[in-house]
């Protein structure tokens, strides 16, 4: 948004710039470990990358695909909205979110490991490679976790 002096606006150039900055700072993309330096946020909270395995994101593929679809296309679970929402934010942000509000018509109503299993399919929709751990179906754990 461009304001009348020809300037934009501070707050959406700094959420921009936090959204690259967690893009490029934090390897930049799939399979690459952050470099140690690069997850220590504010508050001295150390984040680490998310991880979740195949069969995980599978199983949120399931679900997502069951219930999820009859209101959401994966195509919203992508991109450049999508990432400029979640990417700068710790992965437990996402995972409350859903959990708490999702699905609209029975909010809470899947069980913690299900709404885990759809952001672990989020995180491969978005390219990030699988490893060995699933992604636990805990916010505080979550909360320490970035994309």
């Amino acid at each position: 948004m461009t304001r009348r002096d020809g300037s934009r606006g501070r707050a959406s150039v700094a959420r921009l710039l936090v959204v690259v900055g967690a893009v490029v700072g934090c390897g930049g993309g799939p399979g690459v470990e952050a470099p140690a330096s690069a997850t220590v946020a504010p508050g001295s909270v150390e984040f680490i990358p998310a991880f979740y395995t195949a069969e995980q994101a599978e199983r949120g593929r399931r679900v997502f695909g069951s219930v999820c679809s009859v209101c959401h296309g994966r195509n919203e679970f992508t991109g450049p909205i999508f990432e400029f929402t979640w990417v700068a934010e710790p992965v437990g942000h996402l995972f409350q979110h859903v959990s708490a509000s999702m699905p609209q018509d029975a909010p809470g109503s899947l069980s913690l490991a299900e709404y885990a299993a759809v952001v672990a399919y989020m995180l491969e929709l978005n390219g990030r490679e699988p490893g060995a751990r699933e992604l636990p179906a805990d916010v505080e754990a979550l909360n320490t976790m970035r994309w």
